[in-house]
């Protein structure tokens, strides 16, 4: 059996059992960014249920132009429903042992790229160090005018040995514009 053939059978034992209907907006008010690795899913890894939160992965789990872009239409889609709340907290996941920190040595390019910077830049953007990564991360959405100054930020690191997630920063308001 081919792994798609089992993901339907999967779904259509899913489909079958009894669920309530969601509403549109997650139920936590929350969104997530955290990385593609399939061992950091924050369904299992942070007891998430379905319709409590929305999510974006990426490589890295890291604050990227086109995160940002994500970022920028969800806070559109979530505006067109009257009953929306007024702010969501955002989640920074990261991990350890993340595939885009072996990138460093041979693919400076790549994460150039990747992270909208010059080669040279690269090494700050901390892609082989989670912890430093999410403090890069709060500050790119700290310095950036078009995030809310009022949101609510927290990173965490999860540890892919231990399966257990830390607050490593977090920031609420997201910065003072006093």
């Amino acid at each position: 059996m081919s792994a798609a053939d089992e993901l339907l059978t999967r779904n259509e034992r899913f489909a079958e059992a009894d669920h309530e209907e969601l509403g549109f907006l997650p139920t936590l008010s929350t969104l997530i960014l955290t990385c593609a690795d399939h061992r950091v899913d924050p369904a299992h890894t942070l007891g998430l249920e379905l319709g409590e939160a929305v999510m974006i992965r990426n490589g890295g789990g890291r604050v990227t132009p086109a995160a940002i872009q994500n970022m920028a239409m969800l806070a559109a889609v979530r505006h067109t429903d009257p009953n929306a709340p007024e702010q969501f907290e955002l989640i920074l996941m990261q991990h350890t042992d993340c595939g885009v920190g072996r990138l460093m040595a041979d693919h400076t390019d790549a994460l150039a790229a990747y992270f909208g910077v010059a080669p040279e830049e690269v090494p700050a953007q901390s892609p082989d160090d989670p912890y430093r990564g999410i403090r890069v991360d709060m500050e790119k959405l700290a310095s950036n005018p078009l995030i809310p100054a009022s949101l609510s930020v927290s990173g965490f690191v999860y540890d892919v040995k231990t399966g257990r997630a830390e607050l490593v920063e977090r920031r609420a308001p997201l910065r003072d514009d006093a």
